[in-house]
């Protein structure tokens, strides 16, 4: 109804301004005959007035709907996209950041970061803008402590003092005031994994205790927990894709592909798939996009086994929010990392090397050397390798051990390297791995290996994280897009270099990013993903969708911000409520107020038409007044212009008439030719008759 009256209003003045109009136009042939600066004046006085009131509607429109304006919103898009150069305008919104709190508990020590991310737009396309916290030097603010967290299995009652000094770490960078509201999380991986869950929930229930006691950050008995290692795939999955701007559909820059679950489809941009490569396993993460991909992998495994693997997730907010709802396909390769798989590799060269034999001598050491393939030309390693001693008659029973020592010489043969992982992948043999409580289990990767059918197709892109990184950038610095054959040659030259002359490199600071272990090692580790990518999950050679990457837009890419994403999935509902609770008060306010509102818009609109339908009638008054007075003058001046004419050229002629002689009768003739001219051009286009 409001509308409709609105609507009217509009209809009614702009018939009022034809009206005007036409009464203006009566004047246009006057008009054109004057000077348009007063035109000019008329129509920017209008055009003032008009403006002035467009924009008090534009703006109580604006002020009137809930959520962020625009401005605050431009002002935090503009936020992410300058966090990184950290310019004063982060200190202006400091107050309006929400902070969470990340540890990642490690085997070898423990990493506390602090993530921040402004108000959520309220668009559901989109999900929470988190960045790491930086300094004033654009420097990430994170602190790690040594050794890991399992270290405290011997006294649990450690632990939480063990987590001091990260704690306090993140409460000095962290306003006071947002302690309460801000969320800690405490990931434990691979060293807690290694403890009985006697230990592990020993441990997390002491966390679980005291830190509330000391600190007033929001922690929830689930805000503490030991994830397993394809939660930490899923993890980088999702700060990969995440930072890669996949989960973004606000605009959608990229193709789109057709998603198929079941019996739903919808459309939006592919994900990307993940290659992470650490010391003890590689976890593979990649989305199931087609009805018949699924088929396919689950005719692969067991029902038990696939279940597993599938992870069914929504980062949305909504249940139905399909735009953020992924099938994948997480798995993890036990004993495949780059340590493991050195192991096993010197497991299998020693053994093949025929030198091991069934012992009952009494030495309780052998010495032997072996050339090793997959180090450096003259590098060296010695391994202590243990065997155990088979009785060699029925007298004993008991079996020992011998220790026996290798001393492993560098011959930097890439090839012959890379054709003896080959063969350790070919043999489909079980593995040993590390379990709880420290025993040895087998793990049989290679059977998974060898059934698994990955998407390596020219739609599909695939990312390396972590080791893949490392050993393609540290010393070659060949990271990004991967090449084959560049690869191979980059690890063949290596390999063939004198370990004497890598080491002098290393001196003089050419390797800045690698360390000694590296040095030694990565003829090894790039033999070893050249293998485990082509003959493993065999990739093609020709394949030109696959890159190592260790950061993205300025962001390490680590699982810890993946993890936060997927527990903080939901914040943005707050953000909504708090944007419907304006909302319903603004409702309630403008209820009571809308007809003040609208009276108040047309009243002042009313007044400026008002003012301009006066100055418009004020001077269209006195331009009739100045017409008139223009035709009284005229008619009277040209009356007496011909008088003085007709006088001037009867005494002209009477002088002629008297003095001819005396007369030059050209120059007169010129001189009256000269007067006509300038007569007829300053009198008006009229007709006299003079008689």
């Amino acid at each position: 109804m409001l509308f409709q009256f609105r609507y009217v209003c509009w209809c009614l003045t702009c018939n009022f301004q034809i009206m005007i109009f036409n009464r203006f136009n009566r004047f246009y042939e006057f008009f054109k005959r004057q000077n348009h600066r007063q035109i000019r004046l008329l129509l920017a006085i209008t055009m003032i007035l008009l403006m002035i009131f467009y924009f008090y509607n534009s703006n109580h429109n604006r002020s009137s709907s809930g959520g962020l304006s625009s401005d605050d919103n431009n002002h935090h898009q503009s936020w992410l996209s300058s966090i990184n150069h950290f310019d004063d305008n982060l200190d202006l919104i400091r107050n309006k950041l929400q902070y969470a709190v990340m540890i990642d508990a490690g085997s070898s020590g423990s990493r506390v970061y602090i993530y921040v991310w402004p108000p959520h737009s309220g668009d559901m396309r989109q999900l929470l803008k988190i960045r790491m916290l930086r300094d004033q030097l654009g420097n990430d603010v994170y602190h790690t402590i040594t050794p890991g967290l399992s270290s405290c299995s011997s006294n649990v009652s450690s632990s939480s003092i063990y987590m001091e000094p990260l704690l306090e770490f993140a409460s000095k960078h962290i306003p006071k005031i947002k302690h309460k509201e801000t969320p800690l999380y405490i990931m434990a991986t691979a060293g807690m994994r290694l403890l009985d869950l006697q230990t592990q929930n020993a441990i997390l229930e002491n966390l679980r205790q005291e830190i509330p006691k000391k600190f007033a950050f929001l922690f929830t008995a689930n805000n503490v927990a030991v994830i397993s290692g394809k939660e930490e795939g899923l993890y980088s999955w999702i700060t990969l894709n995440y930072l890669l701007g996949r989960f973004d559909h606000t605009m959608e820059t990229r193709p789109l592909i057709t998603i198929e679950n079941n019996d739903k489809q919808w459309k939006r941009m592919n994900t990307v798939n993940m290659f992470e490569m650490g010391g003890a396993s590689i976890q593979i993460a990649f989305e199931i996009t087609k009805n018949s991909q699924y088929e396919q992998l689950k005719s692969m495994f067991s029902k038990e086994k696939f279940s597993e693997k599938l992870f069914e997730i929504n980062l949305g907010c909504h249940e139905h929010d399909y735009n953020h709802q992924y099938r994948l396909f997480v798995t993890t390769f036990l004993s495949l990392g780059a340590n493991s798989a050195r192991k096993n590799y010197i497991d299998f060269l020693i053994k093949q090397s025929n030198d091991l034999k069934y012992h009952n001598s009494s030495l309780t050491t052998k010495e032997t050397i072996l050339f090793d393939p997959c180090l450096s030309i003259d590098s060296s390693e010695t391994v202590n390798y243990t065997m155990a001693n088979h009785p060699s008659h029925s007298l004993s029973s008991s079996t020992s051990t011998t220790q026996y020592l290798y001393h492993l010489k560098g011959s930097g043969e890439f090839d012959n390297c890379v054709e003896k992982l080959s063969k350790i992948i070919a043999n489909n043999q079980c593995l040993p791995d590390q379990n709880q409580n420290n025993t040895i289990s087998k793990a049989c990767p290679f059977e998974e290996l060898k059934n698994i059918i990955l998407p390596f197709s020219n739609e599909e892109d695939f990312y390396g994280l972590s080791e893949f990184w490392y050993s393609m950038n540290d010393i070659f610095h060949s990271g990004g897009q991967y090449n084959s054959d560049e690869f191979s040659k980059l690890s063949k030259k290596y390999c063939s270099t004198s370990w004497l002359v890598t080491q002098d490199r290393y001196r003089r600071k050419l390797y800045p990013m690698a360390d000694f272990k590296r040095l030694l090692y990565q003829c090894f580790k790039s033999s070893w993903i050249f293998t485990i990518l082509h003959s493993g999950f065999r990739m093609p050679r020709n394949y030109q969708k696959f890159r190592s990457i260790s950061m993205l837009n300025d962001e390490p890419v680590q699982w810890t911000l993946g993890a936060l994403i997927f527990r903080t999935r939901f914040f943005p509902l707050r953000t909504l409520d708090q944007q419907h609770g304006v909302m319903s008060e603004h409702v309630v306010n403008l209820h009571e107020s809308t007809t003040i509102n609208f009276y108040l818009q047309y009243l002042l609109f009313t007044l400026c038409m008002l003012a301009v339908i006066f100055c418009i009638i004020l001077y269209l008054h006195r331009l009739q007044s100045m017409l008139n007075n223009n035709n009284n003058s005229n008619d009277g001046s040209v009356c007496n212009n011909n008088n003085n004419y007709k006088q001037f050229y009867n005494t002209k002629k009477s002088l002629h008439e008297t003095y001819p002689l005396f007369t030059n009768h050209q120059d007169d003739d010129n001189h009256e030719d000269i007067n006509d001219k300038l007569y007829r051009k300053q009198q008006p286009q009229v007709f006299i008759d003079f008689g």
